[in-house]
């Protein structure tokens, strides 16, 4: 009864805290912008090169730093605000936009200029992302956790359903600039949004600071309190048995899944199906509805699943329905499959999010969320080599090879008991 009363009260509760409520609009403001950019970027290298090995390329130029700095982001989100971290790369990453969209307008771009600046925005993503990740559970209750969560991903989850599509009518009828120019505006608002907040230091941090904030520290003894955060991080991810589970699963599944999507959905629109960019940002906007609806289900469960459970179930119809997008002839069934791969991901997501964050001593979850980031972004580099060679040999192999691994796999671990007792 406690439960279900939590679950009928506090999917609404969290905005009535200011700090949420201003993170909550700043960060969906700017989630928009990034769904302009994420239909633009990879139209802009299809339409450069014709080539869906340069759009892997384009992409694990930023998935590569990404990777490299996450661990060291969630490091220095829990030494310092992650309100603060958040703010910087967001600055920077408002000026990078910017110089983007100039290039793009004057129509002076080459595959070089994607290539840097998916470096400079894949070193940015490694600092922002265990930072919007670790700031929720310092501004509202414990309790309030799954319903902050859901309300957040369902959001951003709406406006994937609305954004990609926007995206793709946008680029169709005023240019890839028009985009991206957008998305440097929401930027703008979102660092608005994170100025208002006040977030206090909590968890012994201020003081930890202190301590360190002394006249006599040097540059040495500050990179190796670095260090020495990031390794504790790692160590009690690895130590649990749980996690360390969950997050190897999650990292093979995420070798095989993240790269078929991102760029066997701009081959599709590119060589499938008629609309270009139109198509594109139609099948995102399916995913984003898909991620909706999935992200929503932990909040109105009376019951959940263990999460081990859940793994394997969702897995399997994710891995049925990349094989099935294979033989997709139009863009309508292509748009119902990605529907439900997009609910199994929003499903999981949540799920997971809110499981670490209940488990993890709040002064290290900057770190922890850091270690679950790499376990997606750090093998997404990888992911986009692999299908990037898959869709030059054919694009019906790339999902059908990929889906055909992910079943694979899901049939060995469902022999586990240890994975299903995962709770």
């Amino acid at each position: 009864m406690e439960r279900s009363n939590q679950n009928r009260v506090s999917i609404w509760e969290p905005l009535k805290i200011r700090n949420f409520l201003l993170l909550f609009i700043g960060e969906n403001i700017s989630v928009f912008g990034d769904q302009l950019y994420l239909v633009a970027l990879p139209w802009l290298t299809i339409e450069l090169t014709n080539s869906g090995l340069s759009l892997g390329t384009v992409l694990m130029a930023a998935a590569i730093p990404r990777a490299i700095f996450i661990l060291v982001g969630g490091a220095i989100s829990d030494r310092i605000s992650p309100r603060l971290v958040m703010l910087v790369a967001n600055i920077l990453r408002t000026l990078l936009t910017i110089v983007l969209t100039l290039i793009v307008w004057n129509q002076a771009t080459q595959l070089w200029h994607l290539y840097l600046f998916s470096i400079c925005f894949g070193t940015l993503d490694g600092f922002f992302i265990p930072a919007v990740q670790s700031i929720i559970p310092r501004i509202v209750k414990k309790e309030q956790l799954t319903a902050s969560n859901a309300l957040s991903q369902g959001t951003n989850q709406l406006i994937l359903l609305i954004g990609p599509a926007l995206g793709g009518l946008l680029i169709a009828i005023s240019g890839i600039k028009m985009a991206f120019a957008i998305d440097a505006v929401t930027f703008i608002f979102s660092i608005a949004t994170l100025s208002l907040m006040k977030v206090s230091s909590n968890f012994n941090i201020v003081s930890k600071i202190k301590e360190t904030n002394t006249k006599n520290k040097s540059l040495s003894k500050e990179i190796l309190g670095l260090i020495t955060g990031v390794r504790e991080g790692l160590k009690y991810g690895w130590s649990n048995l749980a996690l360390r589970t969950i997050l190897l699963v999650v990292m093979v599944y995420n070798l095989i899944f993240i790269g078929p999507l991102r760029i066997g959905f701009a081959s599709l629109a590119h060589s499938r199906f008629l609309g270009g960019a139109v198509a594109l940002g139609i099948m995102n906007s399916a995913w984003g509805g898909g991620n909706l609806l999935g992200a929503l289900m932990p909040s109105l469960l009376r019951n959940p699943l263990r999460i081990g459970t859940l793994l394997l179930i969702l897995g399997g119809i994710q891995g049925s329905g990349l094989f099935i997008l294979g033989f997709a002839p139009n863009i309508i069934l292509a748009s119902l499959i990605i529907v439900l791969l997009g609910f199994c991901s929003g499903f999981f997501v949540v799920t997971e999010i809110t499981w670490i964050q209940k488990q993890t001593p709040p002064e290290i979850l900057g770190r922890v969320t850091s270690f679950v980031m790499l376990s997606s972004f750090g093998i997404a580099p990888f992911s986009f080599a692999i299908a990037g060679l898959l869709v030059n040999l054919d694009l019906t192999i790339l999902f059908t090879v990929t889906g055909s691994i992910i079943l694979f796999m899901i049939a060995l671990l469902a022999v586990n008991p240890s994975v299903r007792k995962i709770e």
